[in-house]
């Protein structure tokens, strides 16, 4: 399992369903979990859900723990932005961040508006990248495409109708060539 090859859900809960083994695994550290047996946790006998969760928890800090101890090359990370996240997981305010990181608070306000600016931009790239990737949108984009029938524009009067103006009185005010 490669961290390239996970969904943002799966990122975020910290573990995957493998349906051929019957099992949940760790995403951190590959430890999995059996569906039907009984797993022991703190003296308590848990399924195997909630058996990865409590494992999650225990042995990597949790998943926002367990994400930001990655290696930076798979986070894509600075140092301060890693810090200033933290300190936001931990519900800390700028003033205080700012004492803790040796940075005045306008440059913690800046760090977040950059975060934020990175999250907005990484929303975008999810979804043109799931415009991309996914054989639905694909098909449907290749069925609603015009010219995916051999070249062929198949709405051509469209055209015409915009040489002549012929469209709503609106528009015929305007020269649309």
């Amino acid at each position: 399992m490669e961290f390239k090859e996970l969904t943002v859900d799966e990122l975020s809960q910290g573990y995957v369903w493998d349906e051929s083994a019957g099992a949940y695994i760790c995403i951190f550290c590959g430890e999995r979990f059996e569906e039907g047996l009984i797993h022991s946790s703190h003296g308590r006998m848990l399924t195997a859900e909630r058996a990865v969760k409590e494992h999650i928890t225990d042995a990597h800090g949790g998943v926002f723990d367990g994400l930001t101890s990655l290696d930076k090359q798979i986070h894509g990370l600075s140092d301060s932005q890693r810090d200033i996240l933290e300190g936001m997981y931990m519900e800390k305010d700028n003033k205080t961040l700012a004492t803790e990181l040796g940075i005045s608070v306008a440059t913690v306000r800046t760090h977040k508006f950059n975060i934020q600016r990175m999250k907005r931009e990484a929303k975008i790239l999810l979804a043109l990248l799931e415009q991309i990737e996914n054989p639905d949108v694909v098909n449907e984009r290749k069925r609603l495409d015009p010219k995916s029938d051999g070249g062929q524009e198949p709405f051509a009067y469209q055209d015409n109708e915009f040489e002549i103006n012929r469209l709503h009185p609106f528009f015929t005010q305007f020269n649309l060539k």
